[in-house]
């Protein structure tokens, strides 16, 4: 497993075990800092392993079409 799958799959069954406790006790904010702490660490890394080596994932990405404000 690649470096990026298995740190994308830590934090999924972090968020998972997250979800988990938020479920069982009844509060739905239970453990929103670390959620909102994992997805921006996850989405900063796979920002820089995309600089550093954009051609491993440029078969994965998708360019996405944005309005231009007038």
């Amino acid at each position: 497993m690649s470096e990026i799958a298995a740190r994308l799959q830590t934090g999924v069954t972090i968020l998972s075990d997250l979800q988990q406790k938020r479920m069982e006790t009844g509060d739905p904010n239970w453990g929103s800092g670390v959620e909102q702490q994992i997805i921006e660490t996850e989405l900063r890394e796979l920002e820089q392993d995309i600089l550093w080596d954009p051609q491993t994932l440029s078969e994965q990405l998708v360019r996405v079409r944005r309005k231009h404000r007038s």
